[in-house]
């Protein structure tokens, strides 16, 4: 037995993003952003992915209304559907210029992000532009077809699980709603011990069932609240549909900084954040110690090269031998300056794809040699002939040799921008920064 279909999910997702759409570009929806949504629209209503963007946009709303916080996580954070449909997520478009007085729009070809683009006055009227976009194709959320599996994962406050559930009870009113958790283990080198179980979001049950009918499936949390156990596979062999939803110490900060200060976290857009340098994100102590290590060496000038830093950190290294979440920051940095990569400057897996567009490449065959990077097939014996095979430069082959697994751009920006918000409330109220952050920690 599996779930009911969401009714009117796909209209829903429709007339509330088309609504978003106008709203946030308010003199008529540019030509070229308008194709990119309609074409989302034609993927998503010929894919299995309507009740997931339904539930996002439900979720989203309720977390409008009570003022706490939720992000998209990894590649789907990068459509335009994520875009409108949620409350502070960012803009995934082409870097652009945009007009609200009179329309005038300006797409820029370039490398950096819409937040890192000097300020300009409107040609047409001599208003003050907003610049915005950062650069996430199509392909890199629906493939080339429309047919990519997307995972849907969010990160949450703490305060919104229980927001959450009542959502979900909403959408699902004959269905049983109950927690998820996963198994943690403590890993050392001669041991791995399971320590606990932790909430990681929440299971829908198809109808008629309740939690005593997985008995194999039944585990403990912490504080002994029953819950379902296993992975998303695991629970979607039993027709169970997951909902994964992370919380995430930066969001409960963000939320207390926004009581504290009366400022709402989902409100600090470009505008507020362009001038957040590296240096005022290293003095949150928010970024993980490689990472403050490596903007300190490298000084990032942008956003963009803030993003590429953190994908970095993420990312896994064939010079790593095998080490994984051991980061050599001068490995890393000797990586940059070789002269494939001063050319050919990838540092996520959608930097390939663009820089494989850019030369050139056809789209499909872009696609296909993207997929087999991100993969680490260019270090992969077993498939080494696959690898051969592809008609890309030499040069991003060179680069890619450094990959066995490369981050995606859009999980990066949501790090940074979180960093971000944090850093621009220590520039307005460094005295309820400390408070709220720096006494927790």
């Amino acid at each position: 037995m599996k779930l009911p279909v969401i009714q009117n999910a796909f209209e829903n997702v429709k007339k509330f993003s088309q609504e978003k759409l106008v709203e946030k570009y308010p003199n008529g929806v540019p030509e070229a952003i308008q194709k990119r949504y309609l074409q989302e629209l034609m993927f998503l209503e010929d894919s299995d992915h309507i009740d997931d963007f339904e539930i996002f946009r439900c979720l989203s709303e309720e977390a409008k209304k009570s003022n706490t916080l939720i992000n998209m996580r990894g590649t789907v954070s990068g459509s335009i559907l994520s875009y409108l449909l949620g409350n502070h997520s960012f803009n995934p478009l082409s870097a652009h210029y945009y007009c609200t007085e009179c329309g005038y729009y300006e797409k820029v070809d370039t490398h950096l992000f819409g937040i890192d683009l000097p300020s300009r006055k409107c040609p047409c009227c001599n208003t003050e532009m907003w610049a915005d976009g950062y650069n996430l194709s199509l392909e890199s959320v629906w493939g080339i077809d429309g047919k990519k599996s997307i995972s849907f994962e969010y990160n949450v406050n703490s305060e919104f699980l229980a927001f959450a559930q009542r959502t979900l009870e909403k959408i699902y009113p004959n269905q049983e709603v109950v927690r998820w958790g996963m198994f943690q283990f403590n890993s050392t080198q001669f041991d791995e011990r399971m320590i606990g179980v932790d909430l990681v979001g929440y299971a829908i049950l198809p109808s008629e069932n309740t939690i005593q009918d997985y008995t194999d499936l039944i585990s403990y949390l912490e504080n002994g609240d029953i819950c379902i156990t296993g992975g998303i596979l695991e629970l979607q062999e039993h027709s169970i549909k997951p909902v994964r939803l992370l919380t995430v110490e930066i969001l409960d900060e963000l939320t207390e900084l926004q009581r504290q200060t009366g400022i709402y976290a989902n409100e600090i857009g470009n505008k507020e954040l362009r001038e957040i340098t590296w240096s005022n994100i290293c003095n949150t102590a928010a970024p993980s110690r490689d990472l403050q290590m490596l903007f300190q060496k490298v000084k990032p000038k942008t956003y963009r090269d803030m993003v590429a830093l953190e994908s970095g950190i993420h990312s896994t290294f064939s010079w790593q031998n095998g080490q994984q979440g051991c980061f050599d920051i001068d490995k890393f940095i000797e990586m940059t300056l070789t002269n494939d990569f001063k050319l050919y400057p990838c540092f996520t897996r959608e930097d390939f794809y663009d820089y494989m567009i850019e030369s050139g490449v056809d789209r499909v065959k872009a696609y296909e040699a993207f997929e087999c990077i991100r993969k680490g097939y260019a270090v992969s014996a077993k498939h080494n002939d696959e690898w051969k095979h592809l008609k890309i430069s030499e040069g991003i082959k060179n680069v890619a040799k450094n990959y066995r697994y490369v981050f995606p751009r859009a999980h990066c920006i949501g790090y940074v921008l979180g960093y971000a918000k944090l850093a621009y409330y220590a520039k307005v109220d460094g005295k309820m920064f400390g408070r709220v952050v720096f006494r927790k920690r």
